[in-house]
C-alpha cells in the first residue's frame, strides 16, 4: 500500500514484469491508471490529459522506468483527497506485462499539520453541536480534528479525521 499526501503533487510506483520471462519490463510505453474506491469519485477513473474524473477507464499519466522494471509517475495535487482510498494500476502498450496493481491512501501530513492546526486557534463549533469543536487545517476549512469537551471526565476527547 502506498500512501499520498493531500495538496501536493505524488509520485506513485509500480515493478512491471514480462508474461513471456518473468523478467522486469524496462522499456516501452507504461501507462498508469487511477481508480478511486470511495469518496466523491467513488468507482471513476483520473483522466490526466484533462484532469477529469470518468466513468469509463482513463490514464492517469504516462510511466518512467527508473531501474529495474520499477515504474513511476507523477500526479498532481488535484488528484488527492484527503482520506479517500484509491487503486493504481499500469499497463503496458503491447500487453506483454502481468497485471499489477496497489492500493493508495491519501492523507494529510499528520504531525505537521495538526499540530499547526491545534496551535493556529482555527476552531469553529461543528454544525449541530454543542460541545464539539472541529479543528481546521490552514486554509480554514477543512477539518482535521474533532474536539468534544465536557463538564466531567474525560474532559476533553480529540479524534483526528
Amino acid at each position: 500500500m502506498q500512501t499520498v499526501l493531500v495538496g501536493q503533487a505524488n509520485i506513485c510506483e509500480l515493478p512491471l514484469v514480462a508474461k513471456a520471462t518473468g523478467g522486469p519490463i524496462t522499456a516501452g510505453t507504461v501507462r498508469f491508471y487511477l481508480v478511486a474506491k470511495d469518496g466523491t469519485n467513488a468507482g471513476k477513473w483520473y483522466q490526466g490529459s484533462d484532469t477529469s474524473w470518468q466513468a469509463a477507464e482513463a490514464i492517469a499519466g504516462a510511466a518512467t522506468h527508473r531501474a529495474d522494471g520499477h515504474w513511476y509517475a507523477s500526479l498532481p495535487s488535484a488528484v488527492w483527497t484527503r482520506n479517500v482510498a484509491y487503486t493504481l494500476y499500469a499497463k503496458e502498450s503491447g500487453d506483454l506485462h502481468i497485471p499489477v496493481q496497489d492500493h493508495i491512501l491519501a492523507k494529510i501530513e499528520a504531525l505537521d499539520v495538526l499540530i499547526k492546526a491545534w496551535c493556529t486557534g482555527k476552531w469553529q463549533l461543528k454544525t449541530g453541536e454543542t460541545d464539539v469543536y472541529e479543528v481546521l487545517d490552514e486554509d480554514g476549512s477543512t477539518p482535521v480534528m474533532e474536539v468534544t469537551v465536557s463538564q466531567s471526565t474525560p474532559y476533553k476527547v480529540v479524534t483526528i479525521l
